[in-house]
């Protein structure tokens, strides 16, 4: 099995959780939630590539999902 390149996983998780709308409270709600971990740096390895998975198979949101967080509309 090839090694894990920690820094591109970083920041694929980036890119799919911009993709998804969330915020960096959202992010350490479900690591808190699923993992009992407040920051996905201190994830193992085959965590922190389940959490890149999960994110992956998430739909994107539509704009009618997307609120704005200024307004709340």
């Amino acid at each position: 099995m090839e090694p894990v390149d920690f820094v591109e996983v970083l920041a694929q998780i980036d890119v799919e959780t911009e993709r998804l709308g969330w915020t960096m409270e959202q992010r350490r709600e479900h690591l808190k939630k699923n993992y009992g971990k407040r920051s996905r740096t201190l994830l193992t390895e085959v965590e922190l590539l389940e959490f890149l998975q999960y994110l992956a198979s998430q739909p994107t949101p539509t704009l009618d999902e997307i609120s704005d967080p200024l307004t709340g509309f």
